[in-house]
């Protein structure tokens, strides 16, 4: 049996979703006094807003978010900007007074 175009294309994801899908992360939450905690999280991959981002992770909101690079190096996120989310990224924030 076959299909029809518009069949065909009526199965196929919205634009922008066809390469999204669960990947697996991980988040360094950290304290002032330096007590790391590290937490693994399953979030969907591709562009992501950083405020989604923080939320998907469970960052606050009003603290930054890093991403670490392969080469161990740190970038800032910016919540105005996009991040294009990957298997394996690792993140890292910092909590006033403390990890909880």
């Amino acid at each position: 049996m076959s299909q029809t175009s518009s069949e065909a294309t009526d199965a196929l994801p919205e634009s922008g979703e066809a390469d999204r899908h669960v990947v697996e992360v991980t988040v360094e939450i950290t304290a002032e006094d330096g007590e790391t905690q590290t937490v693994t999280k399953e979030i969907e991959s591709g562009p992501t807003e950083v405020t989604t981002l923080k939320a998907e992770l469970g960052v606050a909101e009003e603290l930054s978010l890093w991403v670490i690079r392969k080469n161990g190096t740190k970038k800032l996120l910016s919540g105005h900007e996009k991040h294009d989310v990957r298997k394996g990224d690792r993140y890292q924030t910092i909590i006033p007074g403390g990890v909880s």
